[in-house]
């Protein structure tokens, strides 16, 4: 049988008396060193919560007083002082790291409102952007400089656009147009049309804010909306073709020849858009009835 199992052991547990006699526990590494003067420095001594005093748990309320677990303790009852100096730190970082925010906002809002814009046009790439910022409350200056270059970009983009827009647009002589609308609402007509063989105008409402101006529209571009007469100026927009204030002139300079031009290409009225089929309309190119309201 094996020796060891045979012999009893001596008083203490140990195999050999001498093994009762071992010096105490030294540390020696360095890390042994600083856990030791932790607890001697009382770095793991443990004193009542101050927001539960000691129960691990709060009440809260008034007139409906509900109670739960203390969260600074984490329900124990015992707070050290390590715990509560991490706490605090933790406190002053978030409130660190807010105020950073504010003002990180505050600095960049020109860029910021361009991020959320392209985030609306459906960009999953500024949406990464909105999403790391809104975990850290910053982005960085690499992120800023990208946006900064698009800004630039969509500027110079729509300075041409801008550019074309305002080379579209000038003066015109509509004192003749005027005319026509004034003597068709003479007449009764409350919505007057005038239709030539691309663009159309029409009096905009006059209990709106725009009263007193004429709607262009072009029939090339399925009838869209590309800019307004107001005295005696083409506004143009953005979608107008560079012809447009060239075909205004012309209209402007002769109406009747516009309405007839029209009348005679489509074989409908310029003012009321409906058929011609009297014989001598078709030939006229505008209804007899039509021409009068507005004056032709």
């Amino acid at each position: 049988m094996n020796a060891t199992a045979q012999e009893p052991r001596k008083p203490g547990g140990y195999l050999f008396e001498d093994q009762g006699e071992l010096p105490a526990y030294t540390p020696t590494t360095d890390a042994d060193i600083r856990k030791q003067a932790h607890i001697v420095n009382g770095g793991d001594a443990s004193f009542a919560c101050p927001k539960c005093h000691g129960t691990g748990r709060v009440t809260w309320g008034y007139v409906n007083i509900k109670s739960g677990p203390c969260f600074k303790c984490k329900a124990t009852g015992k707070m050290t002082a390590q715990r509560e100096k991490a706490q605090v730190a933790y406190k002053k970082g978030a409130a660190t790291k807010a105020m950073n925010a504010e003002k990180f906002r505050n600095d960049h809002r020109a860029e910021l409102a361009y991020m959320h814009k392209r985030i609306e046009k459906g960009s999953n790439y500024y949406y990464g952007f909105k999403v790391r910022l809104d975990a850290h409350g910053t982005l960085n200056d690499g992120v800023i400089d990208i946006i900064r270059k698009d800004m630039a970009k969509d500027a110079a983009f729509y300075a041409a656009k801008d550019a074309e827009r305002n080379a579209a647009g000038g003066e015109v002589g509509v004192d003749r147009i005027d005319a026509l609308f004034a003597t068709a609402t003479a007449n009764g007509l409350k919505k007057p049309i005038f239709r030539t063989e691309r663009l159309t105008i029409k009096r905009a409402p006059a209990t709106g804010r725009n009263a007193g101006a004429l709607y262009v529209t072009d029939r090339d571009l399925g009838g869209e909306y590309v800019g307004k007469i107001v005295n005696g100026k083409f506004e143009a927009r953005r979608e107008a073709k560079p012809d447009t204030l060239k075909l205004l002139c012309e209209i402007a300079a002769d109406p009747l020849d516009a309405a007839v031009r029209y009348g005679r290409s489509t074989g409908t009225c310029c003012a009321c858009g409906r058929e011609l089929t009297d014989a001598d309309s078709v030939a006229a190119g505008i209804g007899p009835i039509c021409a009068g309201n507005f004056g032709l």
